[in-house]
């Protein structure tokens, strides 16, 4: 038994410092000189932002405003993502008693979310080619989220394949180990799978430039409401080298606790959006 556990503190250990290693890695990125890079404000509104434990977006009236900075930046390394969310209107996830509602109180009229996520290219930091038939390219990747909603917050550390797909300009597939905590829940005893897939699909109709975005969510085997699967699929329509607008259809779905009545939880959310892009 005593060797058991002694196997595990030492597996555990090599993870963190994995963890710490690609932390610092990816921090250093950050500030790498970049070759391509886009950054982008984006202004959405919904008239059926659905009360949502989890992401916690619903409002009283089901009206709201999301404000979100964007950045998206190619570097000698890798990659650099980052977005950070406002969420704005009637008592942002305050619709459930305050249950959750996080630093800001169960009366807020905003609340935010952000992420960053940064990618260590392994072709690049090893001077292989590593691509191999549909995938293009492999990577160290670490997936940070911050919350005011339930004081959420989320690290997750794995990899991520940039992938050939016909007619996709970007395909990307991420795998993370992820820890998560938030208010009621220290995350000590909760790790679990996380999967993410998003892509770019440009195309043209009658003259008029578009581009579908769909972004994959899914968490496995969370501890009280099993997996959590969220699609949110963007159409945008470019209207010059600035300005787009869009359309969003977002859904969640997942079971809910016996807390909350139990059976299956699901919204659809629908946005319109105008984005600048700077």
């Amino acid at each position: 038994m005593k060797s058991k556990s002694i196997k595990r503190k030492a597996s555990a250990g090599v993870l963190a410092s994995c963890c710490v290693a690609l932390g610092v890695a990816g921090a250093s990125s950050a500030f790498a000189t970049e070759s391509w890079q886009n950054t982008n404000v984006t202004v959405g509104y919904t008239t059926q932002s659905k009360a949502d434990p989890v992401f916690g977006t619903g409002t009283a009236d089901e009206k709201m405003t999301t404000v979100r900075l964007e950045h998206f930046g190619v570097h000698e390394y890798g990659d650099n993502y980052f977005f950070f969310d406002t969420y704005h209107g009637n008592k942002v996830g305050g619709v459930f008693d305050g249950v959750g509602a996080g630093s800001f109180g169960d009366t807020a009229s905003d609340q935010y979310y952000g992420v960053w996520n940064p990618r260590l290219s392994l072709s690049k930091m090893s001077g292989a080619n590593l691509s191999l038939g549909f995938i293009q390219d492999v990577y160290l990747a670490a997936r940070l989220e911050r919350g005011s909603y339930a004081n959420f917050r989320a690290n997750n550390f794995g990899v991520a394949f940039d992938l050939k797909v016909p007619g996709f300009s970007f395909f990307e597939t991420d795998f993370y180990a992820r820890g998560a905590r938030f208010t009621g829940d220290d995350g000590s005893t909760t790790r679990t799978l996380f999967w993410r897939t998003f892509a770019m699909l440009p195309f043209e109709v009658a003259g008029f430039k578009f581009v579908w975005s769909p972004l994959l969510l899914v968490n496995f085997n969370n501890k009280e409401r099993e997996t959590t699967v969220f699609v949110q699929p963007d159409l945008w329509l470019k209207l010059n080298s600035h300005f787009d607008v869009g359309y969003r259809h977002e859904y969640a779905t997942y079971s809910k606790p016996d807390s909350e009545g139990g059976g299956r939880y699901s919204r659809t959310t629908p946005t319109l959006m105008v984005r600048w892009n700077f």
